[in-house]
């Protein structure tokens, strides 16, 4: 009988081992599983470069691990994956999971492929040196950027069969799963114009929105952002007709000009990097996302790119990617969450300021799968005047780490939330059972919180 247990025990071993790492989306709400059990990441993201050099690489995650960080967000780019058109290099990206596996780390593996911080810094030299095959963004007046074209299906095949040879080589190599999910792209978009003028480009804006489009107005009608439902509605709720005649001409000021121009390329970006993601799923499905850069209503941020009034566009554009992430550079997190999840989105952090009350509050109040500060390895963690935030960082971890099953349990129910005071809400109640909690910020005579019988119950 004993030899029966063990080789059942040795068993479920072999197929805990073997699960990949994935989202559970039972219960209302979405769960990360990786090794079989449910897993918030606390982590931290690598600045740019810093996965370019293997012996910088080794010491920055030894360093890591002192933070308490369950994951790290490194890199491979594609210009070192494949310096030479299909000659393919994974030395960075391997010295970068014998790293991590070394120091207990998980790694969410970032591809800085077409493009980074919008620009196409990242492309293999045999990309830069050939526009007249693979296609830059063009302004109005025929002016290109140093930016793939969206439209262009050489930019898009090559870019794709880099990132399936790196998923083939995952699944080859990385057996024991250090990597739980792949980030595919880096904010997309363009600050100096609201759409590609390509001449595919032009093509594709002049012909009838995409069925794919169109389908996903009339199931999220009444549900969608509130711009789009408004631009939407003044057209009277058209399903056929070019962008303009489906979404009106968009006006040229307000909170987002050019707004249905935003759309078509937001849409564009999705249906390239969604493209991506599916091939690279077929080798190895691991979970997948795009981040964005954040809205300004000052207008200063790369048009297109993953925010809120343009999500329902990313989301119509394909499935392959799980889910999109905002990078918080703001400490105004409720409007900014709260749009995030709104039609079923995954809330996750991947990129933002040192600031551990986010990590907390993200995960209680919005069920995130987690948090990552950026330049986790570099000036801001080391400077001395941060000191307080790293040590609340640290211990914040520490205290998360512990709780991952009991926040698992309670994700989606209003038996856990979130209390975040700043300077702009010095109090805040929020209602649990019988009871209103109310928390006092300290400038009003001290933190506290108030649990009073709620009013309904007297």
């Amino acid at each position: 009988m004993k030899h029966i247990f063990l080789g059942i025990s040795i068993l479920f071993g072999l197929v805990v081992n073997a699960q990949l790492p994935h989202l559970d989306q039972s219960g209302g709400t979405t769960r990360l599983i990786v090794d079989g059990k449910p897993y918030l990441i606390l982590g931290g993201e690598l600045h740019n470069s810093s996965g370019s050099d293997m012996e910088n690489l080794g010491t920055t995650l030894s360093d890591l691990k002192a933070l308490n960080l369950n994951t790290v967000l490194g890199y491979a780019y594609w210009e070192m994956v494949e310096p030479e058109e299909g000659v393919y290099n994974f030395d960075l990206v391997d010295a970068l999971l014998e790293g991590a596996q070394k120091n207990g780390l998980k790694v969410i593996l970032v591809w800085f492929g077409s493009w980074k911080s919008t620009a196409s810094s990242y492309v293999p030299e045999w990309v830069k040196t050939h526009p007249d095959r693979f296609e830059r963004y063009t302004l109005q007046d025929g002016t290109t950027l140093e930016m793939l074209s969206p439209f262009s299906g050489a930019n898009r095949d090559a870019d794709t069969k880099a990132y399936v040879a790196l998923m083939k080589h995952l699944r080859k190599v990385d057996t024991d799963h250090t990597v739980i999910m792949t980030q595919v792209q880096n904010e997309p978009g363009c600050f100096e114009n609201y759409r590609d003028y390509t001449a595919a480009g032009q093509q594709a804006w002049e012909a009838p929105m995409p069925k794919a489009m169109t389908d996903y107005l009339v199931a999220r009608k009444g549900n969608l952002f509130p711009e789009l439902e408004q631009a939407w509605a003044a057209q009277g709720y058209r399903t056929q007709g070019t962008w303009t005649e489906v979404l009106g001409p968009g006006k040229t000021e307000g909170p987002y000009p050019h707004y249905t121009e935003e759309l078509f390329m937001a849409f564009s970006y999705s249906q390239y990097i969604n493209h991506m993601a599916a091939a690279g799923r077929k080798e190895l499905d691991l979970p997948a996302f795009c981040n964005g850069w954040l809205y300004n209503p000052g207008g200063f941020y790369p048009h297109g790119t993953v925010n809120p009034h343009v999500l329902d566009a990313y989301r119509a554009g394909g499935t392959a990617l799980d889910f999109y992430s905002p990078n918080v550079y703001t400490i105004d997190y409720d409007p900014l969450f709260t749009q995030y999840t709104a039609g079923g989105n995954t809330l996750f952090i991947p990129e933002s300021l040192l600031a551990p009350a986010a990590a907390i509050y993200s995960i209680a109040q919005y069920d995130a799968l987690g948090f990552a500060p950026f330049g986790i390895d570099g000036d801001r963690v080391k400077n001395l005047n941060n000191a307080d935030q790293v040590a609340l960082l640290q211990q914040t971890y520490d205290g998360l780490s512990d709780m991952t099953p009991l926040i698992s349990e309670h994700l989606g129910k209003l038996s856990m939330q979130g209390v975040y005071l700043y300077p702009l809400r010095t109090t805040q109640e929020i209602q649990m059972g019988d009871y209103v909690v109310k928390a006092t910020d300290s400038r009003s005579g001290g933190f506290s919180v108030d649990f009073g019988k709620s009013l309904e119950k007297w």
